[in-house]
């Protein structure tokens, strides 16, 4: 099985924070985002499986990033999505059906010897602002053990929220009949939740769709979805399962969500001591630290009270404040500083502010 990573988005949900970096590179409870999900990775696959990212914005970060962690763990593949154009010197894409589809080139024709061997040379489709809590062999279970062509996880929402999400509507044994995005009238309560896994054939079948959609395109034809062709999957009568997620999965595609992943990974997965911060160079001076909390290596924090659910990168430097609830990036400086619910990028430097709910991004100084 292959793994493919659409992860060309310029996360404009996220501005000014990333005017600098990937969305994917934003960095909450100790790790970035794309850490989180390619680690969680490590528990199912092994180091010969075929990771195929699909970059674009910022491309050569992540390329470098990524060959440097992880070119032993997985066989690393890097294909770019091309700009569609520009808006102010931002580059903007075709959507996720085109990143998805540009994998097809890692697929070759092969000779498929029964139904578990065209499910053994499928694809795993992940959303790079998205981190799975449930473990990936979950996932594959279902997917292997089931009479079907591929599945897509769902998450249950709240009735009166399920219009903003891609809901799945699925008959008595979890197959799916229709998806909609973002449905006026209220269909279900499962919504898409960004993790697709699909036999050989069945990728070969959506490959195929999206590039006749492709090839139809002109100057006026809007951003191409990925839930059109997983529909055509559908009504062609391949079957596809909705797998509901147990735990669930952390979306960081905007700051309140950004925030709540970060609380929860804090929660979680990362319960602070002060047992280590001498031997990782970190200083607390006079300071009231409230779980759960992480503090980046050699980190000085003094007269301050910080937490709960704060992530502070490395080498950052805060005096005199009052934080709660903020991912704060690397080599940051803050002074007299009273925020909460905020997210404030690499390299900055600021002084007496008293303001909550803002967005900062990197290398500011105010």
């Amino acid at each position: 099985m292959k793994i493919i990573g659409p992860i060309a988005g310029i996360g404009s949900r996220l501005r000014p924070f990333t005017l600098s970096k990937p969305k994917a590179f934003i960095r909450v409870a100790g790790k970035t985002v794309l850490d989180h999900i390619l680690t969680k990775f490590l528990n199912t696959f092994d180091d010969n499986t075929e990771l195929i990212l699909i970059v674009g914005y910022k491309k050569r970060q992540i390329i470098n990033y990524v060959k440097k962690h992880y070119s032993d763990k997985f066989k690393l593949v890097f294909l770019e999505q091309e700009p569609r154009g520009y808006r102010d010197g931002t580059p903007y894409y075709w959507g996720l059906a085109e990143a998805v589809y540009l994998a097809h080139e890692r697929f070759e024709e092969i000779e498929i010897k029964d139904p578990e061997d065209n499910k053994r040379h499928g694809s795993l489709i992940f959303l790079g602002d998205m981190i799975l809590l449930d473990e990936y062999s979950y996932i594959l279970y279902r997917y292997y053990e089931s009479d079907v062509d591929g599945i897509i996880t769902v998450m249950t929402v709240p009735k009166e929220k399920a219009s903003s999400y891609g809901i799945v509507d699925v008959d008595e044994n979890n197959i799916i009949q229709r998806m909609v995005e973002k449905p006026q009238e209220y269909i279900s309560n499962l919504a898409i939740a960004g993790i697709y896994a699909f036999s050989h054939s069945t990728t070969e079948a959506l490959f195929n769709h999206i590039q006749g959609r492709l090839d139809k395109r002109s100057e006026k034809t809007e951003e191409i979805y990925l839930t059109e062709s997983l529909q055509y999957l559908i009504d062609s009568g391949y079957k596809i399962a909705a797998v509901e997620l147990k735990k669930g999965i952390l979306d960081f595609g905007n700051p309140s969500a950004l925030l709540n992943g970060n609380k929860y990974l804090l929660e979680h997965y990362n319960r602070p001591s002060s047992n280590n911060y001498k031997s990782r160079g970190i200083k607390i001076e006079k300071s009231l630290i409230k779980n759960y909390i992480h503090i980046g290596d050699n980190s000085v924090i003094k007269n301050s009270v910080i937490g709960p659910y704060v992530s502070i990168g490395r080498n950052c430097v805060i005096k005199n404040s009052i934080l709660e609830n903020c991912v704060i990036e690397r080599n940051t400086k803050l002074k007299k500083i009273i925020t909460e619910n905020s997210i404030i990028g690499s390299n900055v430097i600021i002084e007496d502010m008293s303001k909550s709910n803002v967005i900062i991004g990197d290398k500011c100084t105010m």
